[in-house]
């Protein structure tokens, strides 16, 4: 079977360049190089237009160690994101009040942890530190282990709203320190949530993904264009 099998009726029709009344126009909220180069690659990068939150201040998960209030923090992050994008669309007086274009934006994260209660956010790393936190994330909560990444989707069009999260489950193989160490140093942990690119040299470290890989890339493709599709197509 190929991954095609497992697409709906709906994402063909996005997925198919002929039918480019689905979505003429649409206003990715990310300053994500990752999430602009998969969308661009499903539905043609000229539909897209990069429209990042003007602001890079976020509420962070800071002693948050339920998964329930992680996705809630997570949501609102992505809400955050989306009012911020909107209020830079509402501004520009060349786009048309009368055709309001579709809206993306999403937002990562990596839980780690034995289970519900004690789970630890990781987040991307801080700068300031210079990998150090990366190396305690590898060696203690990544390293033979099975951890999350969730990303939160949401999609406007107009007044309407939908958003998912999506999750995903990634087990890394059991890791020396000397190779954490030699991953550190080339630098790829810098912004990534988790400390990690698993389209990058971080790949040798994994043993197996459940789920969606592009939910761990940054953004969950299939995921996003249903909703794409759906909010292009009210009921």
């Amino acid at each position: 079977m190929t991954s095609a099998d497992h697409i709906s009726p709906a994402t063909h029709l996005l997925l198919n360049p002929a039918n480019s009344s689905v979505i003429s126009h649409i206003i990715l909220g990310s300053r994500s190089p990752r999430r602009r180069d998969l969308l661009s690659a499903a539905v043609g990068a000229e539909r897209i237009v990069c429209l990042p939150p003007v602001s890079s201040e976020e509420a962070g998960f800071r002693n948050l160690r339920h998964d329930a209030d992680i996705r809630e923090r997570l949501l609102q992050i992505t809400h955050a994101k989306h009012l911020d994008v909107s209020a830079q669309i509402a501004s520009r007086t060349t786009l048309n009040p009368h055709c309001p274009p579709v809206v993306v934006v999403a937002d990562t994260t990596v839980v780690a942890g034995p289970h519900d209660g004690h789970r630890e956010v990781l987040g991307q790393p801080d700068p300031t530190l210079h990998g150090s936190d990366v190396r305690e994330w590898f060696l203690h909560l990544l390293s033979g282990k099975i951890h999350h990444v969730l990303t939160a989707v949401l999609v406007s069009r107009g007044t309407q709203l939908l958003s998912q999260i999506v999750t995903t489950e990634v087990e890394f193989l059991p890791l020396t320190e000397r190779q954490i160490d030699w991953y550190v140093a080339t630098g790829e942990p810098s912004g990534k949530a988790g400390g990690y690119a698993i389209q990058g040299l971080a790949a040798a470290f994994v043993k197996r993904v459940s789920g969606s890989l592009t939910c761990v890339i940054g953004l969950p493709l299939l995921e996003t264009l249903q909703l794409i599709h759906d909010i292009s197509h009210p009921q």
